[in-house]
């Protein structure tokens, strides 16, 4: 049975590093990929609508909805107990008895929290329908303390890889792809790979199709939006960029050259100089204002900046490398750091990394080569996530397991992640995807699984957490 919870909080424990350096606490518990092992993305999930009765967002003329008892939603003053005693770590359980997977997150200048999450029908080969289970969207917003600011339910949608990009200013964009039928968020159709603007309150401003589906999105710093799209052509697919203003008019759009099947400049990311960073695997040659990557029937991995007009600023590859970007990240001097998956070998840095292993590797200004890390994972299937502390501190989930590295890239820790809340005793963790919180610490979303060895009827909820100082 699902038990709602509050903010919990915990006694942190650190990482084992220096205390001049940077530490994190768990004692709690944010990618392409639908890591709730139920369906895939790409594929409507199996079993009928759920059943639930639960409401629909609200209209731009409407109070936020009032949260469902099985969301989790904490009393604001238990946050506000816990900013009083400085950064604490708290935990947030969210979802019902359907199968709940946090998909994206994403932190404000005032360091608010928005996340995603989805929910299916657990329907699956193990375990059978439930009553009140059901299909739909959540899409929230918290204080840095775990307090809930508002919180919109879409009930019945059918979404593939939801994601949310923060505005400084608090604005929320959300992201997806809607590949059975229109969706509607309170602007009417929202169709294929769609992108939708929440005021800071939660209340729709805008939305538009980015393509025919959308992969990427960060927000500007100026009430805008950056995404990375793809446009499906009988010849293949043509990967498609755009700058949108604060009220969703094209700053700049282009779309690139058509690719080979397999391709995926997924991996999006603004710099702090301007230029948009895309990342990803690259099937045969692409060529980008008169520069050519790869060569017809290769494969390898490709790093692009582009400046604030769209013209190409430089590029990168790694010729021959069978992988994927899953996650990116600039860093302050022109750096960036990137995490994904390999199915061979590759060399950065002076390290060199075997196949069939995750990786985290950081490159300098212009692509220039700094250094190259295994990633350690556990067998939950997530992709690979990254975030960067405001020392440059590189931390990355993979799975059940955290691991953190300095900026220079030595290891400083590695973790297997504990469950947060879990009456049950037995709580299967993933994280899949992470942002990082000025003054608290990381956050992290992904899926928590209660009760998975106890049977065929374990529950798969959704979670929200502070890995605080």
């Amino acid at each position: 049975m699902h038990r709602a919870s509050g903010v919990h909080t915990h006694r942190p424990w650190t990482w084992l590093v220096p205390a001049a350096l940077v530490a994190l606490a768990t004692g709690c518990g944010g990618a392409e990929a639908d890591p709730s092992g139920t369906s895939s993305p790409d594929e409507a999930p199996p079993g009928e609508e759920g059943t639930g009765t639960n409401p629909v967002a609200a209209t731009p003329s409407e109070p936020p909805v009032a949260p469902r008892p099985e969301l989790g939603v904490p009393a604001p003053e238990a946050g506000a107990e816990a900013a009083s005693e400085g950064p604490r770590a708290w935990f947030h359980r969210l979802g019902g008895p359907q199968d709940d997977t946090g998909t994206g997150l994403a932190v404000d200048g005032a360091g608010d929290i928005s996340m995603v999450w989805l929910s299916t029908p657990r329907e699956d080969e193990e375990r059978e329908s439930v009553p009140g289970q059901r299909r739909g969207l959540t899409l929230a917003k918290y204080g840095p303390d775990g307090a809930r600011r508002w919180v919109r339910d879409f009930s019945r949608m059918r979404v593939a890889s939801p994601r949310v990009a923060a505005a400084p200013a608090g604005d929320v964009f959300l992201a997806g792809n809607a590949f059975l039928y229109p969706l509607d968020f309170g602007l009417g159709a929202a169709t294929d790979g769609f992108l939708v603007k929440f005021s800071g309150e939660g209340q729709p401003l805008w939305q538009l199709r980015a393509g025919q589906k959308v992969y990427g999105v960060v927000a500007d710093g100026e009430g805008g939006v950056l995404v990375t799209a793809e446009e499906w052509t009988p010849e293949g697919p043509v990967p498609v960029l755009a700058h949108h203003d604060a009220q969703g008019a094209f700053v700049w759009t282009r779309q690139l050259d058509r690719v080979a099947e397999g391709t995926r400049l997924h991996a999006l990311a603004l710099a702090p100089s301007g230029q948009m960073l895309l990342a990803g695997r690259l099937v045969g040659a692409l060529t980008v204002d008169g520069r050519t990557f790869g060569s017809a029937g290769g494969r390898g991995l490709l790093l692009l900046a582009f400046e604030r007009d769209g013209r190409l600023a430089w590029g990168k590859e790694l010729r021959g490398v069978d992988g994927h970007v899953t996650g990116l990240r600039p860093e302050r001097d022109g750096g960036v750091v990137l995490v994904g998956e390999l199915r061979g070998p590759l060399s950065w840095g002076g390290t060199r990394l075997s196949g069939s292993e995750a990786f985290v590797l950081a490159a300098g200004p212009e692509g220039a080569e700094r250094w190259a890390q295994p990633l350690a994972c556990d067998a939950r299937p997530a992709a690979p996530a990254v975030a960067l502390d405001e020392k440059g501190q590189v931390v990355a989930v993979c799975g059940g397991m955290l691991s953190a590295y300095a900026p220079e890239g030595a290891q400083r820790d590695q973790r297997t992640l504990p469950p947060g809340e879990c009456p049950e005793g037995d709580c299967a963790v993933a994280g899949t995807t992470l942002d990082f919180v000025p003054g608290q610490g990381f956050t992290l979303a992904g899926y928590q699984r209660h009760g998975a060895r106890a049977g065929d009827a374990w529950d798969q909820e959704a979670f929200l957490r502070l890995l605080a100082p």
